[in-house]
């Protein structure tokens, strides 16, 4: 299986510092990788880093690339990207449409397309 990491160092995690709430991202979504054996996906070959903290430059690899649908998105949690979601609708449905399926790490479960609106 193939996927792309989508992380938030912006985003806490209860009263943690925003360092501390990413590392914590990072681990989780690094554990989940390694346990699902989940290839990451790198798109462009200047990314300094095996996942992403933007979703707009996401998107723009993804359109550049046309790689076709990828099997994951994987990210810590929805609410790492809600204020995204909710601002940028229609680009989120765009990025959406590039993955098979949008995995939640912090849930565990995979989310539905439609669930993330």
């Amino acid at each position: 299986m193939r996927g792309i990491v989508l992380l938030n160092p912006h985003y806490k995690i209860g009263d943690l510092h925003t360092d501390e709430s990413f590392a914590i991202q990072k681990i989780m979504t690094d554990k989940h990788l390694e346990e699902k054996n989940i290839s990451p996906v790198i798109l462009n070959p200047y990314q300094i880093h095996p996942y992403y903290t933007i979703p707009h430059e996401l998107l723009l690899n993804l359109q550049n690339k046309k790689t076709g649908q990828i099997d994951c998105l994987v990210l810590h949690s929805l609410e790492t990207i809600e204020r995204f979601i909710y601002i940028y609708p229609e680009k989120w449905l765009q990025l959406c449409g590039y993955f098979k399926e949008i995995i939640s790490v912090a849930a565990q479960t995979p989310v539905k397309k439609y669930e993330a609106n």
